[in-house]
């Protein structure tokens, strides 16, 4: 079975991050860092999380990349499919691509009008519950 520590580094090395980089703004030194990546050493969840934050800042998508690991999802057949739309994209003809981008937006609008919405939902809601005197007003949003 790996170990989060492998799955850690192999994150880490997907995504270009940098053990230096990592351990500054993780707030650890470089060497507790690999003795972490190694196996050496264990590290504690305070600074488990903060080494999660740190490599999603340097290198966004990166948290995600390493919870797909751990999950034992595979993300080579994400990183496939994504390979495959570029390679039709590619390959389209100006038609094509222009029926793609119509559906692109579509999707987009529909998300969109989606989130406004949820969001209008929640604004009603709490203005009743303000009607009411819930004292939710005070609450910042």
């Amino acid at each position: 079975m790996t170990q989060i520590n492998q799955l850690f580094k192999q994150a880490m090395d997907h995504y270009g991050v940098r053990g230096k980089d990592l351990a500054a703004i993780a707030g650890i030194s470089p060497n507790h860092l690999s003795d972490f990546r190694s196996g050496k050493k264990w590290i504690g969840p305070e600074v488990f999380m903060s080494l999660l934050e740190g490599m999603e800042k340097l290198s966004p998508g990166s948290r995600q990349y390493f919870c797909e690991l751990l999950a034992g999802e595979s993300s080579t057949k994400t990183t496939q499919a994504k390979h495959h739309l570029v390679g039709l994209i590619e390959n389209a003809s100006d038609d094509e691509v222009e029926l793609a981008i119509l559906a692109i937006s579509r999707r987009w609008k529909k998300s969109r009008q989606e989130s406004a919405s949820i969001s209008k939902d929640f604004t009603t809601e709490r203005d009743e519950c303000d009607a009411k005197g819930s004292g939710l007003s005070r609450i910042a949003v």
